[in-house]
This record gives structure tokens, sequence and C-alpha cells, in this order.
């Protein structure tokens, strides 16, 4: 019988460098594809993050604006880059007026589960406070009947106290309240007046101030566009340091964003703008006269990426770093 010894034929050269181009081929348009996608995430993940930065910015300082009153003094300083004014931290009202330069407030937890002292997220008074400068403003009803003679009185907080046996027959509190601290405020007018006619006080407290008269207890802050340490610029806040009579350092907020631009024509990466009851734009760096007009402020904040970024769908041509902006109106409370 005779045996065939067949030949199994092998992969030639030629087939051999074929397949390594073919496969050389596929493998770059693969790579090719996965650093586009990369890429576009990179590019993607760089603009929610600018965004992010864009709305936590024109966030932040809506909530604090809106409870300003310009006619009430609550804005001390204002320019196109920066604002400084008085923030509200707290609010009450008065539960008893033990001398002519007190008032004591309701405890911040009543039995009747009503609110009467809020104080704002991570604040409470304390001595450091009372001695940075904490502003005190107290509703007078004056002595004429309606409101045109109604004001805000000011008062700065030169002392406070915690004391469980003073306001405890109001309108506010019952016997169940008996064993909780009541703040009592010292206050000192900061005009420096005393209620010295007819039936006054002889202290700063007017005899027109009693018992459910509001109080809002205030900070001086301030808000600035500023370059740090690492050259970027960013939105920073401080507050006022009254015993040394300055700003603490300013601490980032919010950023990135565009520089801080000077020139004819030139805003901002994060600019205020001021208008009237009418509309009409006040110029920034306004004088007192000029602040109590403020109705509305315009809040415009400007940011690019960090880096070059191309994604189809989003931006188009060259690499180059993503610009964005956003912007937000705030109307103050209390205009007339």
């Amino acid at each position: 019988m005779t045996h065939v010894r067949t030949r199994r034929r092998g992969m030639t050269l030629i087939e051999i460098m074929i397949t390594l181009v073919l496969l050389g081929i596929v493998s770059g348009v693969i790579m090719r594809v996965v650093m586009r996608q990369q890429r576009f995430y990179q590019g993607v993940n760089q603009i929610i993050t600018q965004r992010g930065q864009l709305r936590q910015g024109t966030s932040v300082l809506p909530v604090d604006l809106r409870n300003l009153s310009s006619i009430g003094d609550d804005l001390i300083a204002v320019s196109d880059s920066a604002i400084e004014f008085d923030l509200n931290i707290a609010t009450s009202v008065v539960c008893a007026v033990p001398a002519n330069n007190q008032i004591v407030l309701p405890p911040l937890k009543l039995t009747s589960t009503n609110t009467l002292t809020v104080f704002a997220p991570g604040i409470t008074l304390n001595l450091e406070e009372r001695d940075r400068g904490v502003t005190v403003y107290v509703y007078n009803d004056s002595s004429t009947s309606g409101n045109f003679d109604d004001r805000w009185q000011k008062f700065s907080l030169s002392n406070f106290d915690v004391d469980n046996s003073k306001c405890l027959s109001t309108p506010f509190t019952t016997v169940a309240d008996a064993g909780q601290n009541r703040f009592v405020l010292t206050l000192t007018d900061t005009t420096g007046k005393v209620d010295s006619g007819p039936g006054g006080t002889g202290g700063p407290i007017s005899r027109y101030i009693g018992v459910g008269a509001p109080v809002r207890i205030m900070k001086r802050v301030r808000y600035k566009l500023f370059q740090h340490t690492d050259s970027k610029w960013y939105l920073g806040y401080s507050e006022f340091d009254k015993a040394h009579g300055k700003y603490d350092a300013l601490t980032p907020v919010s950023g990135p964003y565009e520089p801080y631009a000077t020139g004819s024509g030139a805003t901002p990466g994060f600019a205020f703008r001021y208008y009237d009851v009418d509309g009409a734009e006040i110029a920034g760096g306004a004088g007192m006269a000029d602040r109590e007009r403020i109705a509305r402020i315009d809040i415009v904040a400007r940011a690019r990426t960090s880096a070059n970024v191309r994604a189809a769908g989003i931006q188009a041509g060259a690499d180059r770093q993503y610009q964005d902006s956003l912007a937000v109106s705030v109307m103050l409370r209390n205009r007339q």
C-alpha cells in the first residue's frame, strides 16, 4: 500500500507583510478613534467644570444680595469688580427691653415650635464675632401713626450675654421655655444718640422700640475678583475685622475666571453693574447718594477652560481654550 505524503502550505513572506500592514492600519484607526474619544471626554469634562464654576459664582452671591436694602445703607462700597456690604447673619424680634441699652431675643427653640430667632448656617454670636464688628438693626416704630417716619435704627454690638431668666412672660414664650437661654444684646447707637426727651429711656434704645420689633444682625463682608498665588483670577470672599480696621485675606469662592481687565470697553472676568429703578446704569464706585439709588445689580461671570478643547458639536475649528459666560440680575429689597 502506497502512502501519499501531503504538504501543508504555510503563509508566504508577502502574505505576512500584507497582514502586518493591514493590522497596522486597523490598529492605527482604532487608536485614532480612542484618542479622539479621550480628547472629547477630557474637553467635555473641562467645559462641565468651567460651567460649574460659573454657576457657583452666580448662585452664591444672589442669595446674599437679595437681602440687601440700598436705601437702608447696606451697601458700603461698589465697583466693577468688587462689592462690600452688610451681610444678614441672623433675624429675630425683640422679646424684652430690660435696660435702656439692651434687648433680649427669644430662645432659638421654642416649645411652641415657632421659630423667631434664626441664624445663618454655621453662624452664632460669640466673642470673636462681637470683636470683629457686628451691626444690629432694630425697627423703630417712631411716634407717628403710619410708616412714613418708621426706620431701621442702626446699632453696634458692644456686648452680649446669654440668660434664661429674662423674657419669661411675653407673647412669644411660655413657662415651658423658662430654662432656655436667650441672647441679651448690649447696643450702642452708631450716631451716639440717646432717647432723652419726655418719657425717653435715657439710652440708645428708643421708647418706640418694644416687644415684637424686628431685629436684623449683620456683619460686613466683601466679594472681589482677585489674582491668587497661582496667578489665576478667582471670586474671593473676606470679612471685616473691626478690631484691626481691615478685611481678612480673600479666600477663593469660585473660579478661575477671566482676568481683571482695564481700559475702554474692557470687562472683568467677574463683573458687577448697577441700575436704578428706571433701568439707568449707575457707574461703579459710586458715592453714598448713588448707592442709595441702586435697585438692581447685574452679575456677569466669564471663564475659559484651563486647556485647549476641541469637541465636535461644542467647538469647531482648531484646538483652543473654550470660553463661556453666565449672567444674572438681582433685585434689591425695600425700594421706594
